[in-house]
This record gives C-alpha cells, sequence and structure tokens, in this order.
C-alpha cells in the first residue's frame, strides 16, 4: 500500500517558490526538500524534474489575485478610494511578476515556453479586466467615454515599468515611495478622464464603448451620430 502524502502539492509549490525566488533558479532540490522535511527523491517523485518544479512554481498564476477586485466594480465608493485600491494591488502584483520573470529568465525560460501555459496570456487577459472597469465606469458616468483599453494599457505599462526597473535598480526608478507613486498614478488617471472634460468628438467617443472604430481623419469618410457615412 503506498503512503499517504502528508505534504500537498501546494505546500510544495509555495516553499519551492520562495525558495526560488530568495536563492536564484541555482537553489538545489535538496534545500527546498530539507525545508519541507523530505528527501529530494521524493519531491522529484511529485515533480519529475528540478526544471518542472521551477516552473510550476514560479510560473505566475492563472488567475490574478486581484482579479475578483476589479471584476466586481465599480462600485458606489468615491472613484479616488476604489482607483487608490485598484492601483496599489496592481503595483503589489507587477512587483511579485518581475521577481518571478527574473527567475525563469536566469533558468532559460523564452516566452514560447510559457505560452502553452496559459488559456489565455496574462498580458492580454490583464488588458481585458482592467478595460472592462473602465468601460463600466464610463457607462456610469464616473469617468468621461475614453479608449478603455488604451486606458487600460496606460495604466498597467505605468506600474509594471517601474517594476522592472525597481528589479533591475534596486529601487524605484523616479525615486518615489511605493505609496506616493500610487497616489500620483491615481491623480493622473483621475484628472485625465475628468466628466467635465469631455472628448470633442462624442461620436468617436460612444465608438470606443460600442467597439465602432471612428474613420481616421485623413480617410475623408465621417460619419453621423448613429455611425453610418454621411
Amino acid at each position: 500500500m503506498a503512503r499517504p502524502q502528508t505534504i500537498s502539492d501546494d505546500q510544495i509549490l509555495k516553499t519551492a517558490c520562495r525558495c526560488f525566488l530568495e536563492h536564484g533558479p541555482g537553489v538545489s532540490t535538496e534545500t527546498i526538500a530539507s525545508e519541507l522535511g523530505v528527501s529530494a527523491q521524493a519531491l522529484l517523485k511529485r515533480f519529475r524534474t528540478k526544471r518542472e518544479l521551477l516552473l510550476a512554481s514560479v510560473l505566475p498564476p492563472e488567475t490574478a489575485s486581484w482579479t475578483s477586485l476589479v471584476e466586481s466594480g465599480p462600485d458606489d465608493r468615491p472613484l479616488t478610494v476604489q482607483l487608490s485600491e485598484i492601483v496599489e494591488r496592481l503595483a503589489e502584483y507587477y512587483l511579485d511578476i518581475a521577481r518571478r520573470m527574473s527567475v525563469l529568465q536566469f533558468a532559460g525560460f523564452s516566452p514560447k515556453d510559457l505560452e502553452g501555459r496559459y488559456r489565455e496570456l496574462p498580458p492580454l487577459r490583464n488588458i481585458r479586466i482592467v478595460a472592462g472597469w473602465f468601460e463600466r465606469a464610463a457607462r456610469r458616468g464616473l469617468i468621461r467615454v475614453t479608449d478603455c483599453q488604451v486606458a487600460a494599457l496606460t495604466v498597467l505599462c505605468a506600474l509594471h515599468g517601474p517594476a522592472m526597473l525597481t528589479r533591475f535598480l534596486g529601487r524605484h526608478p523616479t525615486g518615489h515611495s511605493s505609496a506616493s507613486y500610487v497616489d500620483a498614478v491615481v491623480d493622473l488617471i483621475i484628472n485625465g478622464l475628468r466628466t467635465d472634460q469631455p472628448p470633442e468628438d462624442e461620436a468617436a467617443a460612444a465608438g470606443m464603448l460600442t467597439g465602432a472604430a471612428a474613420p481616421p481623419p485623413w480617410s475623408g469618410e465621417s460619419k453621423d451620430r448613429a455611425g453610418l457615412p454621411k
């Protein structure tokens, strides 16, 4: 009769992830196993190779921890409060992502090695979820109508970039504290999307929500408010 597993896969993955993030991809399976109180051989019975253990433990999860917060909003709280909460969670997420991706890169994994692990690639998923929040906020009149995907990408890049640079430089690239940078990003969003500054072309703005793209200004084509060519 096989011995019952006294350590769950989840325990192994959490401990392995911490060891890889603290010591890098060169940490031995013996070190990870000793923290779990098992042998390295027992560890590799669950995960066939150290490479597979590294990938399973360090790869960013399918569902990000902030997803439910963003998908459930916006709510009735002040917009600044909601955005501050979202941006703070995203900033923490990207700091973690920067650490994980650094370890995977040093271990020799390429983006192609990671693609098949996801039903939807995390960067595209993140844009979709955050853009959805902006679209719902616009429909409720909390922000002016805008290209919600661009708004989402702007916020995500404003947080992803500094996280990667902080990892490289050992400090925030602008010298901000985490809290003051979050405040600055939120202030930029609030003032850039204020409802008292409507877009010049209301029909084009409506198209941003419905998915109908406005014709480029050089095309010579114009549309009426129903979106039909004049």
